[in-house]
């Protein structure tokens, strides 16, 4: 008896002793081999852009990611990637400072990261090529913010000469028509680029390409920044323009080879047309009416839809539609000048009595609204209360480089002048000058340094 229970006992030790080795067994091999369902403690950021905020962190698998598709609204998106109805209308909000997320459109990407339980951690979403929005979920605080794109600015020259257009030779050099779009926007109050150049006029650029590194859509974008100078000879007559900092501008704005502004107070044709279907005329045969009558404006014809621009900054004291002149906005410049668009498909955002418009704002889009045969803008002009002709309008440029600055600019237009002068007239691929460019600011520096130098120089020898 006494055998059998030191048997039993010897026994009960044994299967104690096994139960403490598997359980620190257990415990040891559960310390170097973590749940896989337990949330990674590691990060990784976005690259940073100079003056922005950094990225967030990134997780590395998003429970949903896709691209918004046709007809489709931010909430039926979120409701298919089983986001509750109370988690987005917190998105929405603490993203209405940012973004609007009410207004999505087809090709958008979004990534949603969750925590615990499907609880919703991180969200982004690509607003566009060089910025996203994340929001991220702390408890019950959910908070919004952009994150920009890391990006590079190379310097490049192209030079072109005209054959047929503009944008024909644009495209001839494989370059992008927005660059064609600019140049037009430098040169408007001088050249008509429909109307003025010629075969064999030419042009020569220095100007900014921005390389942007997309990590959320994995891509490389690359578009034009700003063109830095330019020289366009048309009809034999060269004209300059030179990106500057004037004094008192919060911008730079261009100026020609003598520092005049290239900006006048008014635009000439505040489109991109096609032709002008019907000229400025005290008699003209109406194509509705049936009879001779005043055409006190210029009727461009353009697509339905093209977007029209104030010629000036002024104020808007007339949006409204009538039987002749369908839609149309009036707007007062100064005492002396009021502009007139008429024919409109419809008025862009904000277009109401009272609004303040800056040159160049797009204020509605042409169309053949009121006494019209096809889609055309009619511009026209008065002046001291009599219409004009727009196109023989002669307006003072506006402030020129400030006389105190001016050596300032002087180094800066030479310094580009020398770089258009490099250029090749007719080469047809654009050329790289430097990875990492002088900034405007820098050149400006530059120029400010060698100032003080030959000051404090002629101070000496005095």
């Amino acid at each position: 008896m006494k055998k059998f229970s030191i048997n039993k006992l010897l026994a009960s030790v044994l299967v104690g002793l096994a139960t403490v080795l598997l359980f620190f067994l257990a415990v040891s091999f559960d310390r170097e081999n973590p749940d896989k369902k337990t949330p990674s403690s590691s990060t990784e950021e976005l690259p940073l852009r100079e003056t922005l905020q950094p990225a967030a962190p990134k997780a590395s698998t998003p429970s949903f990611q896709g691209v918004v598709g046709k007809n489709m609204n931010f909430f039926d998106l979120m409701r298919k990637c089983d986001i509750s109805p109370q988690m987005i209308n917190k998105i929405v909000k603490a993203s209405s400072d940012v973004y609007n997320l009410r207004r999505i459109y087809p090709g958008q990407s979004y990534r949603i990261f969750s925590g615990n339980g499907r609880y919703t951690k991180r969200f982004e979403f690509s607003i566009n090529d060089e910025e996203f929005l994340e929001v991220t979920a702390v408890n019950d605080t959910v908070k919004a913010r952009r994150i920009y794109c890391p990006f590079k600015i190379h310097k490049r020259s192209v030079s072109g000469i005209i054959r047929n257009s503009l944008y024909e030779s644009i495209s001839r050099n494989q370059m992008p028509f927005e660059l064609a779009s600019n140049i037009n926007n430098i040169f408007r109050w001088d050249i008509d680029f429909f109307h003025d150049i010629r075969p064999d006029d030419y042009y020569r650029l220095v100007y900014e390409e921005k390389e942007i590194k997309n990590h959320f859509q994995n891509k490389t974008t690359r578009k034009i920044n700003r063109i830095l100078a330019a020289e366009f000879n048309c009809s034999g007559e060269k004209h300059y323009a030179f990106l500057f900092n004037n004094k008192g501008d919060k911008y730079p704005d261009y100026f020609n080879e003598e520092g005049n502004s290239l900006r006048k107070q008014l635009i000439k044709a505040p489109l991109n047309f096609t032709r002008i279907s019907s000229s400025y005329s005290k008699s003209r045969f109406h194509p509705i009416l049936h009879h001779y009558m005043p055409h006190y404006g210029i009727d461009y014809a353009a697509p339905t839809g093209t977007p029209v621009q104030a010629s000036g900054n002024g104020t808007v004291i007339k949006a409204s539609r009538t039987r002749a002149n369908g839609n149309y906005i009036k707007i007062r410049h100064n005492r002396d000048y009021t502009s007139y668009y008429l024919h409109l498909s419809k008025f862009a955002k904000g277009i109401k009595y009272g609004a303040k418009v800056k040159q160049g704002d797009v204020i509605g889009y042409v169309g053949a609204t009121g006494y019209a045969t096809g889609p055309h803008l009619d511009y026209r002009i008065k002046k001291n209360g009599r219409f004009i002709n727009p196109r023989k309008l002669e307006l003072p440029p506006a402030e020129p480089v400030d006389r105190s600055i001016m050596d300032r600019f002087e180094f800066v237009k030479n310094s580009y002048l020398s770089e258009l002068n490099k250029i090749a007239v007719g080469t047809t691929v654009s050329k790289e000058q430097t990875e990492n460019i002088s900034s405007q600011a820098e050149l400006e520096k530059k120029a400010e340094s060698g100032r003080n130098v030959s000051q404090h120089h002629s101070s000496v020898t005095r």
